[in-house]
């Protein structure tokens, strides 16, 4: 036991000795010495060593940090995605929106070309269950001051007339239905040929019946209404364009195929022409006391 401590002593105390010899040299030899090769030889052996476990845990690092990430990414990509559908959202309304705005600004247009009259601005918002085969509910009533007669036109002409009045409703007869009729003349030939438009239906034209066989009509000219005492639709409305005259010539009547301008199948916005009616006493200063 004596012994083997001495010896540890002893090679202890030389490892000591010869550590400060290695310094001094070291020290002595400035950057040259032989710890400086020994730094070498380890820099040379450990580096690549290093270099391969850094290429190794350097992705596992990055892996896990994006794991932290990953959280907030979702976040974000599920609000780009909301924001992208409320994007398309609105950009799948705006041909409707720019639809109604032109379709308002004809309907102001309109409003100025009979300037005479007061009209009254009405939506479609249903048809009738059975009264009547062709006909629309309006979203306005007697509280608007509209009555039973008066005509209800759109930017493109003339869509019928008011047949029943609720307080906030009312019911309008389509021209297309069987049961209406107008005073309406052809325009644009040698002179008016007058007759009665009646409605087919809505798979068919208007007719324009009454038109004598002498009477010269061609494809193509333009019809509108015709004013007659007690009538109830003032003169010079829009209805449509000659598709066909029926008949040779000479006959004793002719009746002519008229195409409606107005596309009756996809009515939204009317106008009621408050001065219109049976028996007005003026078009243009009507029996409601409008001007």
């Amino acid at each position: 036991m004596y012994r083997r401590s001495a010896r540890g002593r002893v090679l202890l105390l030389a490892l000591v000795a010869l550590s400060i010899v290695l310094i001094t040299l070291d020290f002595r030899s400035g950057g040259g010495g032989p710890l400086a090769d020994a730094k070498d030889i380890s820099s040379a052996v450990i580096a690549p060593i290093q270099r391969g476990i850094t290429a190794v845990t350097r992705p596992i690092g990055d892996f896990f940090s994006s794991i932290g990430q990953l959280a907030g990414l979702r976040s974000e990509n599920a609000r780009l995605k909301a924001e992208l559908q409320q994007a398309r959202a609105q950009l799948n309304q705006m041909p409707g929106i720019v639809a109604d705005n032109e379709r308002m600004k004809q309907m102001l247009g309109l409003r100025r070309s009979w300037n005479t009259m007061p009209t009254v601005d009405a939506q479609v918002i249903g048809v009738p269950p059975d009264n009547y085969k062709w006909a629309v509910f309006i979203d306005k009533g007697r509280a608007d001051g509209i009555r039973e007669d008066q005509a209800v036109i759109d930017p493109e002409g003339l869509v019928g007339k008011v047949v029943q009045v609720g307080p906030h409703q009312a019911t309008v007869l389509l021209l297309i239905d069987p049961q209406a009729a107008a005073a309406a003349k052809v325009i644009g030939g040698p002179h008016p040929v007058s007759g009665l438009i009646q409605g087919n239906g809505a798979s068919e034209d208007l007719s324009l019946t009454g038109v004598s066989g002498n009477e010269s009509v061609s494809v193509g000219e333009k019809v509108v209404t015709d004013f007659y005492n007690g009538g109830i639709y003032p003169p010079g409305i829009p209805i449509g364009t000659v598709a066909g005259v029926g008949g040779p010539p000479g006959a004793l009547e002719r009746t002519i195929r008229v195409q409606p301008f107005v596309d009756f199948s996809s009515l939204d916005y009317v106008q009621v022409l408050l001065d219109t009616g049976r028996n007005p006493l003026l078009y243009g200063k009507g029996r409601h006391g409008h001007r």
